[in-house]
């Protein structure tokens, strides 16, 4: 979402015209996070908030803002509330300008099925990786100490070591384990220039208002999964030019791909996403049981 400066935040009404506001040390861009986040959160269906940007000079500032917001808010309305709260509250307390407001809905969550503590399992996973990362470093960092100073270290090197000086290229493991290497590297190169699918998708061309793509994917499979008779169903959302090109995999009976399509579209409209010229549906037949 973005927006311009108002009446009621106009330049003029902050410092006066033509002088050098004061100077912006790194707490004021904290001050401003920490204002627009109180605002967003009072918005109705605003669950989470969280600033990704803060753009702070002497007259004006732009924020980019992530929310997770609950489902059944439309996400317009949500969004235009958020840019005048933020807008209000920012001007009120910095007496800065706000020039922009852009926001990126991050997830939906469904009252009673979904709570605002989406991705924990993420975070234990990360401090998990964090904590053996680091207990790995500290582990080399004191390998590395000992053998400097020649004392005798808690983990025997000389094996290895013996190893990798002692091989050659005609050796069959050696190209064989360089070999590999390369096509690994080949892979990855050619991973990463193929085109991706977005993270974020523009929900209207005319602002910077996004919704994160895996959340659209999510409540589409949803919507596709309540046709009755169809199960374990998979959404992948495209990009082409300004459209959408959501892709649908299910099981169930093919005679329910209008009933799909219908559910999805339905869906999309009230996400008031851009209404897409093709909805891709595959239904594979459900296996009978022996």
């Amino acid at each position: 979402m973005t927006t311009r400066p108002s009446a009621g935040t106009n330049p003029g009404t902050g410092p006066a015209a033509g002088t050098s506001g004061p100077e912006r040390r790194p707490g004021d861009i904290a001050d401003v996070a920490r204002i627009a986040v109180q605002a967003a959160s009072l918005v109705p269906g605003v669950s989470v908030v969280r600033p990704a940007a803060v753009r702070l000079d002497d007259r004006s500032v732009g924020l980019d803002l992530h929310l997770i917001t609950w489902y059944g808010h439309s996400v317009p309305t949500i969004a235009e509330t958020v840019r005048a709260v933020v807008t209000d509250r920012v001007a009120a307390q910095t007496g800065l300008s706000v020039a922009v407001v852009t926001g990126t809905v991050d997830d939906l969550l469904v009252p009673g099925v979904d709570s605002s503590g989406v991705g924990t399992a993420n975070r234990v996973a990360s401090l998990l990786l964090a904590t053996a990362l680091l207990l790995g470093g500290a582990a080399a960092a004191v390998q590395a100490l000992l053998l400097t100073v020649h004392r005798p270290a808690p983990l025997d090197t000389s094996g290895w070591l013996d190893a990798l000086s002692g091989t050659r290229w005609r050796d069959p493991t050696v190209r064989a384990v360089a070999g590999g290497a390369l096509l690994l590297g080949l892979a990855i190169l050619v991973a990463q220039l193929r085109r991706w699918t977005p993270v974020r998708l523009r929900a209207d061309e005319r602002d910077g208002w996004h919704l994160h793509r895996r959340c659209v994917e999510r409540r589409l499979a949803d919507a596709a999964s309540a046709v009755p008779g169809v199960r374990h169903a998979r959404v992948r959302v495209r990009r082409r030019g300004g459209q959408w090109r959501p892709r649908v995999r299910a099981t169930g009976d093919p005679a329910a791909r209008a009933e799909i399509e219908f559910a999805v579209r339905q869906e999309l409209r009230h996400l008031s996403a851009p209404r897409p010229a093709r909805i891709d549906v595959r239904l594979l037949p459900r296996r009978r049981p022996a």
